[in-house]
């Protein structure tokens, strides 16, 4: 059995989780999505969250997966509740095509870049002052609890 995990990651959130998963499974493609991760039977594939959803880059990936299980994890930001983290991994799973089987998926909070905190106090006041307590929740995510929930996923797939 082959693995991969491949994830995006800006602000270091999702790249926590990918590094615990790493911890986990030694031998394996880490990395950015590439093609040389498509050669893996299983993967691992990490995403922030942007318009609840993952990235370009990272749809992009998924649309190229064919016959593949899939674990999906990801980090969000502006909110810390499983109903926020269900539509989210929901719009990713859209993305997946159907010959894929999704093994397993995790969701956490984490933080919210300075730079996008402040383009939202300067373009959208009213939303900044409504999410500030969710953003300053966002910082200390991910934390122990998340990464140790993480495992507890990951050790459910018996690899």
């Amino acid at each position: 059995m082959k693995y991969a995990i491949v994830y995006s990651s800006i602000t270091g959130n999702t790249k926590k989780l990918a590094e615990t998963i790493k911890n986990k499974i030694h031998e394996c493609y880490y990395g950015k999505p590439s093609d040389e991760a498509l050669s893996a039977d299983t993967i691992f594939l990490g995403f922030w969250t942007g318009k609840n959803s993952c990235s370009a880059e990272v749809q992009s990936f998924i649309e190229k997966l064919s016959d593949k299980k899939l674990f999906i994890f990801g980090t969000a930001g502006y909110n810390n509740t499983k109903e926020y983290f269900e539509e989210i991994l929901s719009n990713v799973k859209a993305h997946v095509p159907s010959s894929n089987t999704i093994i397993g998926t995790y969701m956490c909070q984490g933080k919210v870049s300075d730079a996008k905190q402040d383009a939202i106090k300067k373009d959208n006041p009213e939303m900044y002052e409504a999410i500030k307590d969710k953003l300053e929740e966002a910082v200390q995510h991910p934390n122990d609890d998340d990464i140790n929930a993480l495992v507890s996923e990951i050790d459910k797939l018996n690899l």
